[in-house]
């Protein structure tokens, strides 16, 4: 019985196994829908059965079906350009996933000083400009294209005129003297400036805003590197890109000038407080007596007045076109464009136009060796009118400028003051640029990991700028003079790149050995001439007529380079890197010339930590920390040596030159201010890059500052060049974007940077005074502890109002006692006097600035929308208080509106009008807030759908138009907030465009 017991329980026993085994080995049935995060299906999505081969793929609408051999299986999803993932199945029928985006931006590849990176594996602070970006705004400059496009990239206006440029500040300033610019680099070409650049032959730009990443440029990198990467050729089949647009200008102020009516009143204001008699009461003006001059008087009693701004200032018309080519294939890659841009001046007589070409060629030789060609020529024109058109703001309405029959007058009024338009039109001015620039590369790949790059580059500028007075323009002979720069640099480059094999997958080490060898030749000669011989052919005559004066200088400067790099990357977390560069340079004395400049920099992937890996809306989290050094040389060459001076002399009938020492005195010690920063970062990426940005923190510290300083007179010399002083600067940067809707039909984008700089001079010269507190240098205004932009100066308190009584401590010493109407200044340190002790030092660089952006697409309408921002800044406005800029309130010169003193209103923002003297301390008046909100830019386009193009052969079709400076809010009184009144008026511009693909 036992027997037949165990046997029936071994027999059922293995029946219920294989009955358990048959049961569980049934399929398990899986569906669902596989959507991106815009919620629509993906076509062709990979599930796979994890550690198996069986899987299925989505259909058209993105739904799947799949059998699983088990309710606790794992599902692989997969898609290019999605992140992978897996799902437990967990004994569900239906999985429906939405595909995250992979953050495809970690995985562009970054331009760093002499290779590439991989975003995600940066180490220093590198910010990356993509052209798109660059071309929304239509300009002739590409530095003015990078304003807000990067967080600690300061852009400030330097001229708004065609073919003016802007001025670049990385980070801010840090010297006192020497060069405050980046170094700018295009295709590997060192280049002194970016002016003949057509922004469309630019594929990226990348800033590099720390020592860590400038270091291995070392020399002239203090001010950071703008690494320029134009257009290269693309495998695949021949394209064709074309651009067109064409727009307008106009101009745009926030301030009022006086009204005929308000310039009569505020002359006889002005005339009453001085005590002139006959003038009549404010009701009853005797306007003859109170004009005093016939033009202005007839033109008074025939109500003839003259908008001296719309005779000057037009709406002019700019357009650019570009035709670009790419192609190629395995072995041979090519590029070629061609541009074309004109902007007339919004001033008569001003105006720039560029042309430009340039072509890339990349050959795949054999296996082992690749060769390149970069060639690139531009020629551009620069008309320039004669600076006094701002005489517009200050000729007063009632001058006239042309005479009962229409004609020109050389004067507008009785007591001869010159007419503008006469001016303009007797004067001429134009400067022509030819740039030529050619590079070449041998790339040898000589073992697997192991390359040897050897460049060559080749620039010239030539340019002539000729200028001319005729016979008619004021106190001219007929004169003028002629310039002819040339300007040769070559730069060679000997790289070697070794990624090194090692087994251990987890380590990765590359190596890169750097030989430089760069020549800057520059070469300037010219000369004045007055009494030409006819007006008709202007500087074209300047050999017939009398020469007034020589020019002649020649200026060459050399710099031999070492550098090496070490980049590590443990376990795709832990990376390093590690740089040294050692430089020499022509500029400073023979013990002086080589300087060192070292970099580290460490990042961490925490991302990539077991705590973070399987959270897959991370895409990625790093934290970067760096140190280096970098140097600055940028000063004029020779300052070493003992400068002469030449000078012309009659010897008996014959003319004869002689040479003497000039004024500025030899320093053999010359040597490199250096800069040393540190910076702290942490960069993240999530949702598959809908959520990316950076938070930078920098500390910089520059020594041995390059300084031309003041020396005593007693030593035969007034300046010299010198190492003293030190500064230090420091900051935040923070930048983030993202899409904050994405689906099928409507995308909405946004993202916004801010930027907060602070510098300070820490050191001078080390002299100190009694009680053994560092001295300051108040004639070139450096303070210490104060920044290296300042105004030393009073500070305005307002107006002395009737019934005021000041006391002798209450005004300057010397300065008459104040009169109700005059201008009162504060007692700023609070000892209850004013005297000289009470100047202030004011600080003029911004306390921030940022942009805020953002673009909508639907369907194929795109709209853009950039705000420029710059805040806690102060600037002098000379035309609220001098003479010749029309702000002194004498009644004489037409100016700027303000609000000033009468005993019938009682201001307290200006001064009370005088005739013939201003109001004491007048100046203080000028400091104006000049922090400004603008929209920069605004940009409607139309995309015409791809399958109605494809029936014609074109690829993509865009038109759009673009609108610039559209609004500013401003106090400061100004036709831009970066400049003065008086200079060039900045544009706001419209324009329509064409982008064409085929």
């Amino acid at each position: 019985m036992g027997k037949n017991y165990l046997q029936k329980l071994l027999i059922g026993w293995l029946a219920f196994f294989f009955f358990s085994a048959s049961m569980y080995a049934q399929s398990y049935e899986v569906s669902g829908k596989v959507t991106d995060p815009a919620g629509e299906g993906l076509i062709g999505v990979s599930i796979v059965i994890k550690e198996t081969k069986n899987g299925v793929a989505t259909d058209a609408n993105g739904v799947y079906h799949i059998s699983v051999p088990s309710p606790d299986a794992v599902l692989v999803f997969s898609y290019i350009g999605y992140r992978t993932h897996d799902e437990m199945v967990k004994g569900r029928s239906r999985i429906d996933i939405v595909m995250n985006e992979n953050a495809q931006n970690l995985e562009e590849i970054v331009v760093i000083g002499y290779g590439v990176s991989k975003k995600s594996d940066l180490t220093g602070s590198v910010a990356s400009v993509k052209a798109e970006d660059l071309e929304k705004f239509p300009a002739s400059s590409v530095t003015e294209m990078l304003r807000g496009q990067a967080a600690g990239i300061q852009v400030t206006l330097n001229s708004a005129a065609p073919g003016g440029t802007s001025d670049v500040h990385i980070r801010g300033k840090r010297s006192l003297s020497s060069s405050q610019s980046p170094l700018y680099i295009i295709d590997g070409m060192i280049v002194p400036n970016i002016n003949d650049l057509n922004s469309s032959d630019i594929e990226s730009i990348e800033v590099l805003k720390d020592a860590s990443s400038q270091a291995i440029y070392g020399s002239r990198a203090s001010n950071g590197v703008i690494i320029i990467t134009t257009k290269k050729g693309k495998e695949g089949k021949v394209s064709v890109d074309f651009n067109s647009y064409v727009g307008t200008q106009k101009f745009h102020r926030n301030f009022d000038l006086y009204t005929p009516e308000e310039w009569v009143t505020l002359r006889w204001w002005a005339k009453n407080n001085d005590g002139h008699g006959n003038i009549g009461t404010l009701e009853n003006i005797n306007y003859q007596t109170v004009l005093d001059d016939a033009v202005m008087y007839d033109a008074w009693q025939n109500q003839k007045f003259t908008d001296w701004e719309d005779l000057m200032l037009g709406n002019p018309l700019q357009y650019k076109s570009d035709i670009s080519v790419r192609g190629g294939n395995d072995k041979l890659k090519f590029a070629a464009g061609i541009g074309y841009y004109n902007q007339d001046g919004i001033v008569d007589k001003s105006g720039f136009h560029r042309a430009n070409f340039r072509t890339n060629m990349d050959y795949a030789m054999y296996k082992w060796l690749d060769f390149g060609v970069n060639f690139s020529y531009a020629q551009a024109e620069i008309k320039s009118n004669d600076s006094n058109f701002n005489q517009i703001l200050t000729m007063p309405s009632l001058a006239q400028p042309y005479d009962n029959d229409g004609n020109l007058m050389r004067e507008t009024t009785s007591v001869g003051d010159i007419n503008p338009l006469w001016r303009n039109r007797e004067y001429d001015q134009k400067q022509d640029d030819e740039y030529v620039n050619l590079a070449a590369f041998l790339n040898f790949k000589l073992f697997k990991g192991f390359s040897y790059r050897f460049n060559a580059n080749i620039r010239s500028n030539n340019r002539e700028v000729g200028q001319y007075r005729t016979k008619l323009y004021p106190a001219s002979t007929g004169e003028g003079q002629i310039r002819e720069f040339k300007r040769s640099d070559w730069l060679i480059n000997n790289i070697i790149n070794y990624q090194v094999p090692i087994s251990n997958k987890d380590h990765q080490l590359s190596l890169t050995l750097i030989h430089e060898s760069e020549q800057d030749l520059q070469k300037t000669t010219g000369f004045d001439f007055i009494n030409s011989t006819t007006d008709i052919f202007k500087w074209d005559t300047a050999a017939t007529s009398e020469i007034d004066g020589v020019v002649r200088s020649i200026q060459r400067e050399r710099s031999l380079s070492f550098a090496s790099r070490l980049q590590y990357n443990l376990m795709n977390r832990y990376l390093l890197t590690a740089s040294f560069r050692r430089d020499g340079v022509s500029v400073f004395g023979a013990d002086n010339k080589w300087a060192n400049f070292p970099s580290v920099a460490l990042a961490w992937r925490i991302n990539e930590e077991s705590f973070l890996k399987s959270k897959e809306w991370l895409d990625m989290l790093k934290a970067r920390i760096s140190y280096g050094i970098v140097g600055n040389w940028g000063i004029p060459a020779y300052r070493t040596l003992g400068l002469a001076n030449s000078y012309e002399y009659i010897l008996g009938s014959s003319l004869s030159v002689g040479y003497l020492p000039s004024s500025q005195l030899q320093n053999l010690s010359l040597k490199w201010e250096k800069t040393g920063s540190l910076n702290m970062g942490l960069d993240f990426s999530a949702r598959g890059g809908a959520l990316t940005g950076t938070i930078e923190y920098y500390s910089t510290k520059t020594t041995d500052l390059l300084v031309q300083r003041t020396i005593p007179s007693i030593t035969g010399y007034s300046t010299m060049w010198d190492n003293l002083g030190e500064t230090k600067s420091w900051g935040w940067e923070g930048t983030v974007n993202g899409r904050i809707i994405h689906k099928k039909d409507f995308t909405w984008e946004a993202g916004f940077s801010i930027s907060t700089q602070r510098n300070e001079v820490v050191k001078i010269d080390g002299r100190i005074d009694e009680d053994g507190k560092p001295l300051n240098d108040i004639n070139n205004g450096w303070f210490i502890g104060e920044s290296i932009n300042v105004a030393y100066q009073y500070e305005f308190a307002g107006i002395w109002q009737e019934g005021e009584n000041p006391t002798e401590d209450q005004y300057l010493p010397g300065n008459a006692v104040p009169k109700p109407g005059d201008v009162k200044l504060a007692d700023s340190n609070g000892d209850g006097k004013i005297t000289v002790d009470d100047r202030k030092v004011f600080n003029l660089d911004p306390q921030w600035y940022g942009t805020i952006n953002t673009n909508l697409h639907f369907k194929g309408i795109d709209l853009g929308v950039e705000f420029y921002t710059v805040q806690g800044v102060i600037k002098n406005n000379q035309y609220l208080y001098a003479y010749n800029q029309g702000g002194s309130l004498n009644g004489k010169l037409n100016g700027m509106k303000v609000n000033y003193w009468t005993p019938e209103n009682k201001s307290n923002e200006a001064p009370r009008p005088q005739f013939t003297a201003s109001a004491s301390n007048f100046g203080v008046v000028g400091l104006q807030d000049a922090s400004y909100f603008r929209l920069r830019m605004a940009t409607l386009g139309y995309s015409f759908p791809k399958k109605l193009l494809s029936k014609v052969g074109i690829t993509k079709a865009r038109i759009y138009t673009t609108a610039t400076n559209l609004f500013t809010i401003t106090d400061y009184k100004s036709y831009s907030p970066e400049k003065e009144a008086g200079g060039y008026p900045e544009a706001q511009t419209l324009v329509f465009g064409l982008n064409l693909s085929f």
